[in-house]
């Protein structure tokens, strides 16, 4: 019988290349579109549960970076960022446990590298403070629900090959960018490992040594 994985975000980048591995081998990935569901909005998620048979899978991949600073942020855009990046994955999370305890699946949280240094960024630290909050949620989980063999790990990329920015060359030991495929990689290791739980996984190529 196909395993069924909801994937945030996954009309594009990193999620649709997570969604498209997953599919080839035989998971069934129903379309997560922003115009069926918002994501922000925990009635809307409920709807997309109810419409699940079984969830074996959550990637909480959905997410919205913005560079600004505290100064040029207004309030709506701080909403925007809080509700995207945790409260959607927090609410998913949640919604998804009950058919996730039943079949023994797992969630993975999508950080980003670096984050476990916690130095702040000027003009990140919006992004910086909802993926902060997105870690300590996976590591919450991983111990609560662990006594129904529920697994939650986070993966966190560096810059990848379809990053926005490609500034932090030097900063990367390995002298190069990510592909998708071995950050893809590192999500279907961890969804195959029954015995990892409440880990951070960056696939960053040493970016911050």
């Amino acid at each position: 019988m196909s395993k069924v994985a909801l994937i945030t975000g996954n009309s594009k980048g990193l999620g649709k290349a997570i969604t498209e591995r997953l599919q080839s081998e035989d998971y069934i990935v129903p379309s997560i579109s922003s115009q069926d569901y918002d994501l922000r909005d925990p009635k809307q998620i409920e709807k997309l549960i109810s419409e699940q048979q079984q969830i074996d899978l959550v990637v909480n991949n959905l997410g919205n970076f913005v560079l600004k600073s505290i100064d040029d942020m207004d309030f709506d855009e701080w909403q925007d960022m809080l509700s995207t990046n945790l409260s959607a994955a927090w609410y998913l999370s949640k919604l998804a446990l009950p058919q996730l305890r039943q079949s023994k699946g797992s969630i993975i949280n999508i950080g980003f590298a670096g984050l476990e240094s916690n130095i702040p960024s000027e003009r990140i630290i919006a992004y910086q403070s909802c993926k902060a909050g997105l870690l300590t949620m996976t590591r919450g989980l991983a111990k609560t629900e662990a006594e129904y063999g529920v697994r939650v790990n986070m993966v966190s990329p560096g810059t990848m090959d379809n990053s926005v920015e490609h500034k932090a060359m030097d900063k990367i030991p390995m002298d190069r960018l990510a592909s998708l495929d071995e950050v893809v990689d590192t999500v279907c290791f961890l969804i195959k490992s029954d015995y990892i739980t409440g880990q951070n996984i960056e696939v960053a190529g040493g970016w911050g040594l």
